[in-house]
């Protein structure tokens, strides 16, 4: 059965996973959408000339909500950049611009049999994916964000810098909003193999770790593509895999991160953790603090 990926959003971000993508052979198909006519002509014209020097053909289509209809999964990569171009750029500059086109995107979906899953990497992700589930009506667990696996990804990445582990070798979480009130949950972090860390300012420099990349390029895109393409081979090959993804959460109504075990048909369940007091609080602040930005 072909693999069919749709991305609407063409920006640093969204093209890069569909680079990612046309290059791990992951996908039979990909169907790219972006307003800007020019520039999704440009991303298809450059992927196809990159097909002769890949070891995987993928068909690449642009621009027609139809062929939706049966896609596996579709991925929301929609923004503005030049959001972030203030004196106080953060994950919430976005916030009006993405609601609009996340209802935007809704519209656009129920005039399609589009049935497949759901994953939001626009920013602030909590907030859309939460906006466009309500939106839609979509079956909760069949809509999801990469929330906070960026964060842990960049949690591991600081932690084997000072250990001598590779990124591979943590374990840990960073858990609730991608975002400000996000917060690494040390209970999860396997400690005993790293010796001593200073963790206050790991948890800095994770919070920090996108801000700093942005202010080098005015962009980021690697790492998050990184980590949505993660979660799109968890849910293509169906492998169940436990990820810190945005998902809903029942106690706060809203998405948030909290590890999930991931398929082919979304989130299969949440992973009990077993929290300490502290980090407990710490994921009810996370949720009220993104039920206070963008729903109140």
């Amino acid at each position: 059965m072909a693999r069919k990926v749709g991305i609407i959003g063409l920006g640093n971000v969204g093209s890069t996973l569909a680079g990612n993508l046309v290059r791990s052979g992951l996908v039979d198909e990909l169907v790219l959408l972006d307003k800007r006519e020019d520039k999704l002509f440009a991303d298809q014209l450059d992927l196809e000339d990159s097909l002769a020097t890949s070891p995987h053909y993928v068909k690449i289509s642009t621009n027609d909500d139809s062929l939706l209809d049966d896609a596996d999964v579709l991925v929301v990569a929609v923004g503005d950049i030049k959001a972030y171009f203030g004196d106080n750029p953060d994950r919430w500059v976005e916030l009006n611009i993405n609601i609009a086109n996340a209802k935007e995107i809704a519209a656009r979906l129920k005039a399609t049999n589009f049935s497949g899953l759901i994953v939001v990497i626009s920013n602030p992700c909590d907030a859309i994916t939460t906006v466009l589930q309500r939106e839609l009506a979509y079956p909760k667990e069949k809509i999801m964000g990469t929330g906070t696996l960026l964060d842990s990804s960049r949690l591991k990445n600081q932690l084997a810098k000072v250990s001598g582990l590779t990124p591979q070798s943590i374990q840990g979480y960073v858990l609730g909003e991608h975002g400000d009130s996000q917060f690494t949950a040390w209970s999860t972090v396997n400690l005993d193999q790293l010796g001593t860390v200073d963790q206050k300012g790991i948890e800095a420099a994770v919070r920090q770790g996108g801000q700093q990349v942005f202010n080098g390029k005015r962009y980021t895109n690697f790492a998050i593509a990184s980590s949505a393409h993660l979660l799109l081979e968890a849910i293509l090959t169906d492998s169940h895999q436990i990820l810190p993804v945005s998902n809903y959460d029942e106690a706060s109504d809203l998405y948030l991160s909290y590890p999930a075990i991931i398929g082919r048909h979304g989130v299969l369940g949440r992973v009990a953790l077993s929290l300490d007091k502290v980090e407990e609080q710490k994921l009810k602040a996370s949720a009220k603090a993104i039920k206070e930005k963008a729903f109140d």
